[in-house]
């Protein structure tokens, strides 16, 4: 799960950055916007100026990309967002409306300036930071409260709303809102609140963009947990089946397990290049992963030349014994019908039914799927006693006992295997 976790971890780290990366270049654009309204704002040649320390501090805001990567990188992105929430708080408290007169600076509230507030807002979304977003909206909220008591403190006389009387005509309502002293305190309080709700929502619309970040990753990362484990060869559906972590955590049920083991393989592979033995084996690996797909098994493990295939562990699997054993037979007949990189194979194959531990074992990266269980050693006995008489494809009688739809079996004797206190009887089917 560690592995996991970090995995998680990266993508959201990346997807911060990326997101960072395309607010700072918004960001760019947008003031930049905002220097080129200004030149036809205002008269030339303060037009020019203004415009130009507006550009200044839309190229100066990518200087905060080269953090990147570094310790750095974090402080960086909070510094500029608070750079550009005092800026607005600056430009409402201190620049001069005019320079042609002293225009009362409560009259700034007469303007749009407010709303680049909710532009730094917006680039700090884009960022996919919660704490980022609230930090911005803090700062925006509290600098437009600190604008409005910085002019309010600097107002001798201050005409507001509740200036106005009950029911005031058309006439004393422009006249009280257009006053010289109007400062409208109310609004000022309704603005910061709705900035402060702005950030909230906006803050909660980025969690919830983290959290498809975040399912996303844990998806692919259980896809490629699931490959790690059980190899390339398992096929998509089974594949989405494995994602569910219940069918992977540690149980204990029946199963029928499938060894099977390509006879005379040193023989065959002597004199082979390398490159032709790994394409054989994956050609032939391919082929009969794609049968037991059919069937409702998973291949466990390759074992060299050999594979170990379950039916009902780790998917659940009704009549597991008739699976594996129709299974077999349709293996068999696969490759009795064509070649394999040229080569012609035979077979060997044992089945046995049994209860099974389950569960993966290992840590980090390093983890594999496994069972245990005396049906495990008893499919790998069987095949091996498959040489001895001749057969290709021997049956425990566990099995033979549960099977309801596959093929007549034949019963070959009982035989004491290694490492079992008792013998076990034997079946097979197909030609000797």
């Amino acid at each position: 799960m560690t592995q996991q976790s970090d995995t998680i971890a990266t993508a959201l780290s990346n997807a911060e950055r990326t997101g960072f990366r395309i607010a700072m270049l918004g960001r760019t654009v947008a003031v930049m916007l905002i220097a080129f309204a200004q030149l036809l704002s205002y008269y030339f040649p303060i037009s020019v100026g203004i415009a130009a320390i507006t550009s200044l501090i839309a190229l100066g805001g990518l200087t905060s990309l080269t953090a990147a990567g570094t310790r750095y990188e974090r402080h960086a992105r909070y510094a500029i967002f608070a750079f550009d929430a005092t800026t607005v708080t600056v430009l409402l408290a201190f620049i001069p409306l005019s320079s042609g007169g002293d225009v009362p600076q409560n009259m700034v509230f007469l303007t749009s300036s407010v709303q680049y507030y909710y532009v730094v807002i917006a680039a700090a979304v884009l960022t996919l930071s919660p704490p980022l977003v609230l930090w911005t909206g803090v700062w925006a909220a509290s600098g437009l409260l600190f604008a409005t008591g910085w002019i309010l403190w600097g107002m001798d006389k201050v005409v507001s709303y509740n200036s106005l009387p009950i029911s005031p005509s058309p006439e004393i309502y422009i006249q009280t809102v257009l006053d010289p002293d109007f400062l409208g305190i109310a609004s000022r309080l309704q603005e910061a609140l709705t900035i402060t709700l702005v950030t909230a929502i906006a803050a909660l619309s980025v969690h919830r963009a983290r959290r498809v970040v975040s399912e996303h990753a844990q998806a692919e990362a259980n896809r490629h947990r699931v490959q790690s484990l059980f190899g390339r060869y398992v096929p998509a559906p089974i594949l989405r089946e494995l994602l569910d972590e219940g069918h992977l955590i540690p149980q204990s049920r029946q199963a029928t397990l499938m060894f099977a083991d390509i006879a005379g393989f040193t023989r065959l592979s002597e004199g082979l290049p390398p490159t032709t033995l790994v394409h054989l084996l994956n050609e032939f690996f391919s082929a009969v992963t794609d049968i037991v797909d059919r069937h409702g098994g998973v291949v466990i493990n390759y074992l060299g030349d050999a594979l170990l295939i379950s039916f009902n562990a780790p998917l659940s699997k009704k009549d597991h014994a008739d699976s594996a054993v129709n299974a077999a037979q349709d293996i068999l007949a696969m490759i009795s019908q064509r070649d394999f990189d040229g080569k012609q194979i035979r077979l060997r194959i044992g089945i046995a039914t049994g209860l099974v531990a389950a569960g993966t074992v290992g840590t980090g990266a390093r983890q594999t799927y496994t069972l245990y269980g005396d049906a495990v050693n008893l499919a790998q006995r069987l095949q091996e006693l498959s040489k001895e008489t001749g057969t290709f494809c021997l049956i425990s009688g566990t099995t033979a006992q549960q099977i309801r739809s596959a093929p007549p079996l034949t019963h070959v004797g009982t035989f004491a295997i290694r490492s079992l206190r008792t013998p076990i009887e034997v079946f097979r089917y197909g030609e000797n």
